[in-house]
């Protein structure tokens, strides 16, 4: 089987908690790296309130600025038409599912649908008792914001999955991603939280809901490389054993380098070969 070389999650330096680097550079490396077809997804806005349990310097940086939206959709239009002879550039948005924000995702896919070539739907954030709660900040904010209210990490993973399964059900519209991002983002810490790496029967049987529901509604899976090179997590999100199953299903499969930075273009393209082709 050919693959096109092709990178369906990146971000820009409209990321404020990627490197700076502009996105131009990221497309250059993209070309150098043999890539036909690549993909900017930057993080949507987020509503007021999401994210108000951090502090405001790290609140901004969670994802674009609200007034950056329409500045990012002209830099990339700019750069698809530079590099249109020489890359395939797809103008996208990494939409995060806010099941308690709905109108807001709506509002953006209505406003913004019309122009995306691609884009992902993601989970960063779980909406619990007490408002919203990142799942892949660092280990210590896990422990401190999700495990005293779900009680185990086993519980906040079964959360984690039933909730992507809320997502795959919603309705957002016309203009809904076609591709579900890093599909295990709550193992991102999984060495400093789950050492002994087992998965239970239940949260296993969530997962495979979750590629049911991939298969049933036609929607890919981003296969992200981030994971491999994350401390506490040393491994694709998805799993190796999750891409198998779903390969078996018949899911369409889509690399992401989830680069923010130039240096993470390509990252772990190898490893992805093996995953889906052997």
């Amino acid at each position: 089987m050919k693959l096109i070389k092709r990178d369906g999650h990146t971000h820009t330096h409209f990321c404020l908690h990627g490197s700076g680097e502009e996105a131009e550079a990221f497309v250059v490396k993209a070309i150098a790296e043999g890539f036909e077809e690549y993909s900017f997804t930057e993080h949507i806005p987020l509503p007021a309130g999401v994210t108000n349990s951090y502090p405001q310097e790290i609140r901004e940086t969670f994802t674009i600025i609200d007034d950056d939206l329409d500045p990012y959709m002209r830099e990339m239009e700019r750069l698809q038409k530079k590099y249109r002879d020489r890359i395939k550039l797809n103008i996208g948005l990494e939409v995060d599912y806010l099941p308690n924000d709905l109108s807001f995702v709506k509002e953006i896919l209505r406003e913004y649908g019309p122009y995306l070539q691609d884009s992902l739907l993601s989970v960063h954030f779980l909406y619990t008792t007490e408002g919203y709660k990142c799942v892949d900040f660092s280990p210590e904010d896990f422990q401190e914001k999700l495990l005293p209210l779900y009680g185990t990490y086993e519980e906040v993973q079964l959360e984690y999955y039933r909730t992507i399964q809320e997502a795959l059900a919603a309705d957002l519209g016309p203009y809904k991603p076609r591709r579900i991002g890093h599909l295990n983002l709550c193992n991102k810490f999984q060495h400093a939280l789950n050492p002994q790496g087992s998965l239970s029967e239940e949260v296993k049987v969530e997962i495979r809901k979750v590629l049911g529901l991939l298969k049933e509604k036609g929607v890919g899976l981003d296969v992200n490389m981030a994971g491999l090179f994350k401390e506490h997590c040393r491994e694709t999100y998805p799993s190796p054993w999750i891409i198998q199953e779903a390969r078996e299903l018949g899911i369409p499969l889509v690399y992401g380098s989830d680069a923010h930075s130039v240096e993470d273009v390509g990252r772990g393209y190898d490893t992805f070969r093996k995953l889906v082709l052997e």
